[in-house]
């Protein structure tokens, strides 16, 4: 008996096995024969752009105008799996993609006139979605189930959970669980509560009657809710049921915020996107720089654009493209940051950081505002007139152009040029192509651009990208030594203004030729703002002046930002930086010497400025009876005083300018001999400039000239001049000779009757 039993075991212990083995093959060759479906091939997606603090910023639509945003399997809540397989699909786990005993319930009750069911699979489902398959037949069924065995064949059951929830419909044009969280319930797909899990569950099943779009979807979905509630309760007993009382509110959220920014970040990002942004911060510049061009319509102010900088770490906080970016008629969409435009005199401080660096100038050091010719080109001041001397902070808070472009040509074109083309400024020409104009807007630059440099001088000198995504890596290089980043910055912070709050702010304004463009950028603590005023049509405006209508937009923005971060009272520099002060004559720049009136306290950089003791001021002998001055001091016939010996230029330009100047006396005798300690300067050659190079026409070879210009303390009454060891004339301080020079170089001598001599060369070749 129990050798049959051995047997009859043995007998159907081959046939599991046979049937096991039968099973392996039949599904190997399934593998070889039946092709892998592709879930997603036929689906595009939206991208949901954040904040920095997570809050949403647009939610744009998928290429075929869905809201469709792709959420990992990860981030679903496991709750929002429970619901849905106790809602649709109890034996998810168990079936091979169709459930036998659901189709066998299906048809019977079908069969018997009970209540249609659907028999679907969640595998069934995502079949019908992925290959657009109509299931109200009886051969779209039977299609409908065999894809879902096509999919189970290939895909883990995460995979197929993974699909549904992405591709699921939840009313109108939002599929999948992402976009449907965050327009129903402005919350992202990991923060959903069970209510609002429970809401979206039971939406796919019915989505033109339950979306949460209408009132009447939303009666609608509450009654299936409540039914799904039940079951979740009958089902699931644990602490987490009591959040099943909480308010359920949902509304359609589709923010659209910061469009410009939106729209320059998705051309290399997509899905969810965590950006820098500050949304509260950017709406407050919105409405501000709305306002402000709402206030200024009568003067024909209709756009504007501002940007808004953490420099600490290159955050973009705040980024306003234009006024409206649905006004059409003020091209609302162009991008106002990153469009190239002329910045007027907005580069000015980084030629002066330069001229720092290399230790041409110091703060405090005089420059002279006087016409000036550098070959073919002759720059002017904004308002045509001329200050005479005005030191270096001076002339470059009241954005004098002729200092800037002495300082240029001193710096060299190519190494400004050079520092433009480290920061990133796009399509720049030749360095030629521009020569001494891009001190005074030549070169076109963007808003972003001029906001990275900016930040470079609160980062002493360390030029970084600017940061549009959380986590962004940046590259950084060093392109200014600390020191001449933190002066240029002392400097521009004594730019005084009505709207000056009560922190240091350093600032710059711009205005492009033919007033087409109006800028201001201020750096004010660790935060960099800049705006423009302007026309995308490019038309001009004489109202678009930086000073006048740039700058109190940006003080109103700074204002802002001062409520919201902590600011500094005092702009210090860093103990580690190589500074020093000194006390400097204020007429003259120099260190003061004992004959200094006014005196002032001055940074400079030791071992690098280029900084002496004052000889403008000096003693002279006067004759006690005649006041006139005399030739050698003679106690008790002469007495001391101490007079300024101002350059001739210099005295010409404060005539111009209504400033009297005193001057010292002339002399009672002709003097054989002068003391050494009353000598003053040599004349000082103003045309043509050190190492100018002209062309000649050679069919005009004989005719062209060149003029020469020298200027000379005030007891100078002559100069001759040579031109290659010969005397080529005389002239008066300020006036003009013209001279045929040499084909090659020139070297030409200016000495006054004193015998002070100066010497400049230049060269001279012909044009083909």
């Amino acid at each position: 008996m129990n050798s049959v039993i051995c047997h009859i075991a043995l007998f159907f212990n081959k046939r599991r096995l046979g049937f096991i083995l039968g099973i392996v093959v039949l599904y190997g060759a399934l593998l070889c024969f039946v092709p892998k479906p592709d879930l997603w091939e036929k689906y595009s997606f939206s991208s949901a752009v954040y904040d920095k603090d997570d809050k949403l910023l647009q939610l744009t639509l998928s290429l075929d105008d869905k809201y469709r945003l792709y959420v990992p399997a990860d981030k679903i809540p496991d709750e929002a799996k429970q619901m849905l397989l106790l809602y649709e699909d109890k034996m998810f786990y168990y079936h091979f993609g169709v459930n036998p005993f659901s189709v066998f319930r299906a048809l019977y009750d079908m069969a018997t006139g009970g209540r249609k069911q659907g028999a679907s699979t969640i595998s069934m489902q995502v079949a019908r979605l992925v290959f657009d398959i109509d299931s109200s037949t009886i051969s779209g069924k039977l299609e409908q189930m065999l894809r879902a065995l096509q999919i189970e064949l290939f895909y883990s059951k995460e995979e197929i959970l993974e699909a549904y929830f992405n591709l699921a419909p939840y009313g109108g044009n939002i599929e999948g669980i992402g976009a449907a969280s965050l327009i129903y319930f402005e919350t992202p797909v990991f923060e959903l509560s069970l209510p609002q899990i429970m809401a979206l569950t039971v939406i796919p099943q019915n989505p033109g009657k339950r979306t949460l779009l209408t009132s009447l979807g939303k009666e609608a979905n509450r009654i299936a809710y409540d039914r799904l509630k039940e079951l979740w309760l009958k089902t699931y007993k644990h602490p987490q049921n009591r959040f099943l009382d909480m308010k359920l509110a949902s509304g359609v959220y589709l923010p659209h915020y910061a469009p410009h920014f939106v729209r320059m970040v998705l051309k290399n990002s997509a899905g969810e996107v965590k950006t820098t942004l500050d949304k509260n911060l950017h709406q407050e510049a919105t409405q501000i720089l709305q306002n402000y061009v709402r206030e200024n319509n009568r003067l024909g102010v209709y756009n504007a654009a501002a940007l808004v900088i953490d420099a600490q770490n290159m955050d973009i906080l705040a980024y306003v493209g234009s006024a409206d970016f649905f006004n059409k008629n003020i091209y609302g969409q162009v991008d106002g940051i990153s469009s190239l435009r002329s910045p007027g005199s907005a580069l000015k401080p980084f030629i002066y950081a330069l001229a720092l660096e290399k230790g041409i100038i110091h703060p405090l050091s005089m420059l002279k505002d006087v016409p000036k010719s550098y070959g073919v080109y002759t720059p002017e001041n904004f308002d045509y007139s001329f200050m005479g001397l005005v030191n270096a902070t001076e002339a470059l808070t009241k954005s004098r152009n002729i200092p800037a472009v002495d300082l240029l040509f001193k710096v060299k074109e190519d190494n400004f040029y050079d520092l433009l083309q480290k920061c990133g400024i796009k399509k720049l020409k030749r360095a030629s192509f521009y020569g001494l104009a891009m001190a005074l807007g030549g070169v076109e630059v963007s808003m972003a651009d001029l906001g990275a440099m900016y930040a470079m001088l609160y980062n002493r000198g360390e030029f970084q990208e600017l940061r549009f995504l959380k986590n962004q890596k940046t590259t950084s290089q060093k392109l200014l030594t600390p020191e001449a980043a933190f002066l240029t910055l002392y400097m521009l912070s004594q730019n005084q203004s009505p709207d000056y709050p009560d922190f240091p702010v350093s600032w710059k304004t711009g205005t492009s030729y033919a007033y087409k463009d109006a800028w201001s950028v201020g750096v004010a603590g660790a935060y960099v703002v800049a705006v423009w005023v302007g026309n995308f049509n490019g038309e001009p405006n004489h109202a678009f002046v930086g000073r006048d209508m740039a700058a109190p937009l940006m003080f109103r923005l700074i204002n802002t930002l001062s409520g919201q971060k902590q600011m500094p009272k005092k702009l210090l520099p860093d103990k580690d930086l190589n500074l020093a002060e000194v006390d400097v004559c204020k007429d003259t720049g120099d260190i003061a010497n004992a004959f200094c009136e006014k005196k002032t306290k001055s940074y400079f950089i030791p071992g690098v400025s280029s900084i002496k003791v004052s000889n403008v001021t000096r003693l002279i002998a006067l004759d006690v009876k005649t006041g006139l001055r005399a030739c050698r001091h003679e106690p008790p016939k002469t007495v001391l005083k101490s007079y300024n010996f101002w350059t001739s230029d210099v005295l010409e330009a404060y005539a111009k300018a209504g400033i009297r100047i005193r001057r010292p006396p002339a002399f009672g005798e002709d003097c054989a001999y002068v003391e050494p300690m009353l000598v003053g300067k040599a004349p000082q050659i103003v045309l043509p400039a050190e190492h100018s190079r002209f062309l000649f026409r050679s069919y005009k070879i004989n005719e062209e000239k060149i003029v020469l210009k020298a200027i000379a303390d005030t007891d100078t009454q002559h100069i001759y001049w040579f031109a290659n060891n010969r005397l080529a004339g005389m002239t008066k301080p300020e006036e003009i000779l013209e001279i045929t020079p040499i084909i090659g170089q020139n070297i030409v001598k200016a000495v006054d009757e004193m015998g002070r001599v100066s010497t400049v060369s230049f060269d001279v070749a012909i044009e083909n």
